[in-house]
């Protein structure tokens, strides 16, 4: 077989490349030392300044948690919130620097794909921010951490939050005047057994009952008398019948 064809049926099966086109040399070594290592916090302090949120885009606001949530959490819920702040202080300031280094009315396939990645990943993390939230709220105000609701500009809840939670509490009193639907499966019918065996090994089910009998480390006694005794058989008396037992007024000899 020739090896343009051997070489086009191998390139038909085989798993594509999860890896893109490579970028200049000197650009990829740049990227892979400051993905891989992290910067002074001066460094990271000016750069953040240089590029704060423009005007005009009230999104790119980090939106703060509200007062009445964020005065009842937890002292490492609030660390925990306060560095997904810091994340997305670095992502707010990115995205303007790369907004301001390119032209709206030339913008390049890559560069439009860029901009519309960076600003979702923004979104993403607001989502997450108000997920994670979630347990320390009352159940019937979940709803406020819904990932459909677009996150705010200055508070992570909206700034009216308690116009929500009237709703949502309003929303939740309808709900429980909603009696909640039966099961229809009807109940298993367990046929009485009153006379089942229990002779088997300790821990098995009764097969006719289904139910794990309480087992007696001896024989159980039967429906009617004393059953048999335990007794030695050393201290056994010999069985003597009525006819040979002798009368009160005769002796033993």
């Amino acid at each position: 077989m020739p090896e343009e064809e051997l070489l086009g049926v191998v390139s038909k099966f085989a798993e594509p490349s999860q890896k893109g086109q490579p970028l200049q040399p000197r650009l990829a070594a740049s990227i892979n030392y400051l993905t891989t290592h992290q910067l002074r916090e001066q460094v990271l302090s000016e750069a953040t300044n240089k590029y704060r949120a423009p005007e005009n885009c009230v999104s790119l606001n980090i939106p703060t948690v509200n007062t009445p949530i964020w005065g009842n959490i937890s002292p490492g819920i609030r660390t925990h919130e306060l560095k997904i702040q810091k994340i997305l202080k670095l992502l707010t300031s990115g995205i303007t620097a790369f907004a301001r280094s390119i032209d709206s009315t030339d913008m390049t396939e890559e560069q439009q794909d860029a901009l519309a990645l960076l600003c979702n990943t923004q979104y993403e993390i607001n989502c997450f921010q108000k997920s994670s939230l979630r347990p320390t709220l009352n159940p019937k105000f979940a709803g406020l951490c819904k990932a459909n609701v677009t996150p705010p500009p200055r508070q992570l809840f909206g700034d009216d939050l308690p116009k929500q939670v009237k709703d949502l509490d309003e929303e939740a009193k309808g709900v429980g005047l909603i009696k909640p639907p039966s099961s229809s499966r009807p109940q298993a019918y367990h046929r009485q057994h009153p006379y089942a065996t229990t002779n088997r090994p300790r821990g098995q089910p009764n097969r006719a009952t289904g139910t794990f009998p309480k087992v007696a480390p001896y024989p159980q006694r039967p429906l009617l008398g004393q059953g048999p005794q335990r007794i030695a058989w050393k201290m056994r008396q010999p069985h003597i019948p009525a006819t040979q037992l002798p009368k009160k007024d005769q002796k033993i000899r």
